[in-house]
């Protein structure tokens, strides 16, 4: 079998010739590391005065972002080819710079839907960005904004269509993309008003808090459309329902308030002959059984820190779901032995594989996770992988 047939296997639920192994790489730091690049720093360039309004007017226009994105992105799918796996995940985003005098930097980034994005980088210049604030914390100031920027929501979907549509074509006859519709609806009806806020205005405002969920779930249906249009095979949807501890709100207000948008996604995907994986950090049990009644073809990240084992999740949704993660990246593949990983994954795969439908990978990815360790897991899939697998 080749990568493609055998996602595709594992996504129907057939016993492929190994476990597939999906790639999250995406950070520049991982990107760099594996390809033996020296990191642009951007961050470290943006602390002298003097180039800080070129390098604003540079980041900020349509043409260099998507430029720098791509480039990214190709890195990515180019390392992830080297390391072996099948797939890899690929995420489009637009940013633009701010000054910002809360900022250390004194500039911050500013996503499209409303969120503030702190920047910083590692020893090497490799930048890395966290979400820090919203941006909309009123009724007023959401609706302003949302008229504003209405310019940018049509760019980004633009923009990622042809990115997507770029990287299939660039890379498909070496691994599979699997293209990421991201942010979802669940974080873009809350990051940028702010948790508490959204969680009273729920109570308070539900008129307001329907219009914010009905404007995503328009524009989410739009942008996957862009997505699908790419040609790729698979696709991720995903909102962090969960935290460590469980849901972020009540299963049964989450699906009061998005089950039917969840639906429409999955059914726009099922129109196009598509599979939807659907991406959560967290402990997320409570919602297990929803996401098949939404339905979600699969389920990743699996967080072995918030509690999520493989073999309770399978015991429970059984091959309703197909499974993909739960390779630990606070410590496992950041610093962890290679008999440690080489465990994990028998582990994994002991619980997950049998029948099929189950994909190997990291449970997410961040600029600390390690290459090498990457290509561990990697080896020991295909040691450890090879069908039939007995439970």
């Amino acid at each position: 079998m080749d990568f493609k047939e055998r996602i595709l296997a594992a996504v129907n639920h057939e016993e492929p010739d190994r476990v597939p192994v999906m790639g999250l790489v995406m950070d520049p730091a991982t990107v760099n590391q594996v390809l033996d690049r020296k990191a642009t720093d951007f961050v470290g360039m943006m602390k002298k005065p003097l180039l800080r309004r070129p390098i604003k007017g540079l980041l900020n226009s349509n043409w260099f972002w998507n430029r720098m994105y791509y480039g990214n992105f190709s890195g990515a799918l180019e390392s992830a080819v080297k390391l072996g796996f099948d797939a890899n995940w690929t995420i489009y985003a637009l940013m633009q710079l701010e000054p910002d005098e809360a900022s250390s930097l004194g500039m911050v980034w500013h996503d499209v839907f409303g969120r503030v994005w702190e920047m910083s980088s590692d020893e090497k210049g490799n930048m890395a960005v966290n979400y820090s604030r919203p941006l909309c914390e009123t009724e007023e100031a959401w609706e302003a904004w949302v008229e504003r920027k209405a310019p940018l929501f049509d760019r980004v979907i633009a923009n990622a269509a042809a990115f997507h549509r770029r990287l299939v074509d660039d890379y498909g006859d070496s691994i599979l993309p699997i293209g990421y519709a991201a942010p979802g609806i669940f974080e873009n009806s809350w990051q940028p008003i702010g948790f508490v806020n959204f969680t009273r205005f729920i109570h308070q405002k539900p008129d307001f808090v329907r219009r914010v969920i009905d404007f995503h779930t328009d524009f989410y249906l739009r942008y996957m459309e862009g997505v699908l249009d790419s040609g790729v095979e698979v696709v991720l949807g995903g909102d962090d329902l969960g935290q460590k501890t469980g849901p972020f709100m009540r299963p049964s207000l989450t699906d009061e308030l998005y089950g039917e948008s969840y639906r429409r996604v999955a059914d726009l995907v099922h129109a196009r002959g598509k599979k939807l994986i659907f991406h959560s950090c967290g402990n997320i049990y409570p919602l297990l059984e929803m996401f098949v009644d939404w339905g979600f073809d699969g389920l990743i990240t699996l967080e072995p820190t918030a509690g999520m084992d493989l073999a309770r999740v399978r015991e429970q949704v059984g091959h309703d779901l197909v499974l993909v993660g739960n390779l630990d990246v606070s410590h496992l593949l950041v610093r962890g032995s290679r008999e440690e990983i080489e465990a994990a994954v028998r582990k994994a795969i002991s619980a997950a594989a049998p029948g099929g439908g189950y994909i190997l990978s990291a449970c997410h990815s961040h600029p600390f996770v390690d290459a090498t360790r990457l290509a561990w897991m990697v080896e020991a899939a295909h040691r450890w992988g090879k069908y039939p697998i007995k439970a």
